[in-house]
């Protein structure tokens, strides 16, 4: 019989920060990942602290399930150590005094004297790989290794969610892929509510499945995250021109010859350069609006591996007198005869000069061809 899931985390919450009036609200369901973002000062650190007691709120609701752990109406106001939300930020910050055996034992006595029923902390320890490390202490670590205990400490203790603050601030770049393959895997594994919050769009791309968007304190957008950072309208409070669209897919074949990989997106076949990625595998797909094409009819003679079919859904421009414009088109599903979107709601948009928007009378309702390059492409397992 399988463990039940654990319940899901719910907030909605108004504080003060120094000139900033915050209001947020956001749901994390178990196994999910909500991703907190904005530009710096947006709220983002302050709502994640107040969620979890460790600065005041003015009012609101936090509850888990059924349990409320802050609730302005009824004077319900839980102490920190009994919201039992782990922390976990880029310093991975471990009690100095203790080597890696304790801080992770620290971890497990604390559910244990709860009386709840965690991860075994063997099962931890070998997940993480940190055998060889646990007779070592903080200071003989590097970022990595610290990094893990202190996700190890964290999940042994229980929690009811997880609070992943810019995990990866200190780590090396060429320890984030291995992190961030772990980060993926524990919300797989033990399926905990977790909130993230990273100022690196493609640390969001590949853990979290929603994304709500703070500015000045209010939430501007919220949703599934290819919906949310593949609307290049929010752009102005995420990428900028980097903005871009976020496809779902799943690995279909590889080209050893080329050194290139198909992906399933829509029906759609879209080609990439090579991942070390089964078959089958899930993945997404970044691709920028400034590096997309709108065709009538598929390109001839070209170089451009990725011609999809698509559908105008909608025509922004930068006023009467802006140079440019975005197209958004949501790509049609192959097998449906009736070239329906895709149920997954896999939209793309395109940056345009609002002179070849004009010139080609693009309109809502307009079937299309979209293209883009393999190289343009971006690709972060899931």
């Amino acid at each position: 019989m399988s463990a039940a899931l654990p319940p899901p985390l719910a907030v909605e919450l108004r504080l003060r920060q120094p000139g900033l009036d915050i209001q947020a609200q956001f749901r994390v369901p178990p196994g999910h990942v909500c991703a907190l973002v904005g530009r710096p000062g947006s709220g983002t650190t302050a709502v994640m602290q107040c969620a979890a007691g460790l600065i005041p709120a003015q009012s609101g609701r936090v509850t888990v399930g059924n349990q409320v752990l802050y609730d302005t109406p009824t004077g319900v106001n839980l102490k920190p150590q009994d919201r039992r939300f782990a922390w976990v930020d880029g310093r991975g910050q471990l009690f100095p005094h203790m080597t890696v055996q304790g801080n992770l034992s620290y971890g497990h006595r604390h559910a244990q004297s709860r009386g709840l029923q965690g991860p075994e902390m063997a099962t931890v320890v070998e997940w993480l790989g940190l055998g060889p490390a646990l007779a070592l202490w903080p200071n003989q670590l590097d970022v990595a290794t610290r990094q893990k205990v202190a996700l190890g400490r964290a999940l042994l203790s229980c929690p009811q969610a997880l609070m992943l603050h810019d995990p990866l601030a200190e780590a090396p770049a060429h320890e984030q892929p291995a992190l961030l393959d772990l980060l993926t895997e524990q919300h797989l594994r033990f399926k905990i509510p977790t909130v993230l919050s990273t100022p690196r769009m493609d640390e969001v791309i590949r853990l979290a499945d929603d994304v709500v968007i703070l500015h000045e304190g209010r939430v501007a957008s919220a949703g599934p995250l290819s919906r949310i950072l593949s609307d290049v309208s929010l752009s102005t409070f995420l990428e900028g021109v980097h903005a871009g669209a976020v496809l779902e897919g799943v690995v279909r074949q590889h080209d050893i010859q080329w050194l290139l990989t198909d992906v399933n997106v829509a029906g759609q076949r879209v080609t990439v350069p090579a991942v070390l990625h089964n078959e089958g595998r899930r993945v997404r797909l970044k691709v920028r609006a400034r590096d997309i094409n709108i065709h009538r009819e598929p390109l001839q003679d070209s170089s451009v591996s990725n011609q999809l079919r698509a559908r105008i859904t909608q025509v922004m421009l930068a006023g009467d007198h802006g140079s440019y414009g975005a197209v958004a088109v949501d790509l049609l599903h192959t097998l449906d005869t009736a070239a329906r979107p895709h149920s997954g709601g896999d939209q793309l948009w395109a940056l345009m000069t609002r002179r070849s928007i004009q010139q080609m009378a693009l309109e809502p309702g307009q079937d299309c061809y979209v293209s883009f390059k393999s190289m343009a492409v971006t690709v972060a397992p899931r």
